[in-house]
Order: C-alpha cells, then sequence, then structure tokens
C-alpha cells in the first residue's frame, strides 16, 4: 500500500511516576520503532542524528517525537518533521533565547497561562522545523521565526515552512512541519 499522505501513531504510556529518565526513554524509543513499523513494515535505519528512515523508500518522511506520557510518529511523502510536549508550567525566561524578539514580546503581552500555552507551541512549531530540515535542536530554535501560529507560516533559513496542529488532547500542543 503506498503512503500518499501523512499517517500518525500515537501511544499512551502508563509509567510510574519515579521511573528513571533512563527507563522512560528506553520505553519511548522502543514504543516508537513499533509504531513506525505498523505504518510500514520494512527495515528502519538511522541518520547520524537519530532520525528514522527507510533505506528500501527514500520518499518517505519519518518523524517522531516523546514527551512524558505521550509517544507520536508521522509517515509521509516528503520530508516532515513533528514535535509534541505536554502543556506545563516551565519558566520560559530560562529560554528567552529561542524566541526571536518579536515572539518574545507576544509572549509578553499575555496572562501567566496564555503564555505557557503559547510558549510550549511556539517551541513545538520550531522543533518540528527543525527536525524536518534533519538538524533537531543542534541549531538555535531563535533561528525559526514563527510567523503566523493560525495560519501555520514559518520562516528558516531565508525558507517557508507549512504547520499544521496536530489533534491532541487539551494538555498538549504540537506540531507538523512540512515545506510550504
Amino acid at each position: 500500500m503506498p503512503i500518499t499522505q501523512v499517517v500518525f501513531k500515537r501511544q499512551w504510556l502508563q509509567m510510574p511516576v519515579d521511573v528513571s529518565k533512563k527507563m522512560r526513554r528506553v520505553t519511548q524509543r522502543t514504543v516508537s520503532r513499533q509504531l513506525i513499523q505498523q505504518v510500514l513494515s520494512v527495515p528502519l535505519a538511522y541518520h547520524r542524528l537519530g532520525q528514522p528512515y527507510f533505506p528500501s523508500h527514500p520518499q518517505l518522511g519519518v518523524s517522531v517525537s516523546h514527551t512524558h506520557q505521550l509517544v507520536m510518529v508521522a509517515v509521509g511523502p516528503g520530508p516532515l518533521g513533528i514535535d509534541v510536549e505536554q502543556v506545563r508550567p516551565h519558566d520560559l525566561d530560562a529560554i528567552r533565547r529561542a524566541f526571536t524578539p518579536a515572539e518574545w514580546h507576544l509572549l509578553q503581552t499575555l496572562s501567566a497561562q496564555e503564555r505557557q500555552r503559547l510558549g510550549w507551541q511556539l517551541w513545538t512549531a520550531k522543533e518540528a522545523v527543525l527536525k524536518l530540515v534533519g538538524c533537531g535542536l543542534t541549531q538555535a530554535p531563535r533561528q525559526v521565526e514563527v510567523l503566523d501560529l493560525k495560519y501555520g507560516r514559518v520562516r528558516y533559513q531565508s525558507q517557508s515552512y507549512q504547520l499544521t496542529p496536530l489533534a491532541l488532547s487539551a494538555t498538549y500542543v504540537g506540531f507538523l512541519a512540512q515545506h510550504a
């Protein structure tokens, strides 16, 4: 069966709160491989920075994201990137350098609750684009300029990208990034 549109798979994990970070990562990676294989059961390989791909289907994009109790994968035609995060309290001042001056200014105009949600939305938009281009967080998220979340417009290194919000529960945010 040819894959002509993006296919998403997700799994909620039931892990104890006190599970070690290492064990959480091992579980998330195992589950992500299983989810990818559910979409296409052919050999999977990994690029130098850990991005999965199908050597026998180089035209397909594969992206993985996990946060706390959620693992999500996307497989589809052409390059793509996804990122998901649980909306949770975070000191955005600690990651201020991830935002452009315009993004930071906008965040400062919001209530604390709105600021948290938008901060995570901006973060996931940026990380999805960086995964799409294959560098992940080896590049500064600030280099990804979110022009308009409502219409999914983003720019990175003079290139335009399209964001699609992911259908998630109210306590999670995430985006699919693709070439515009």
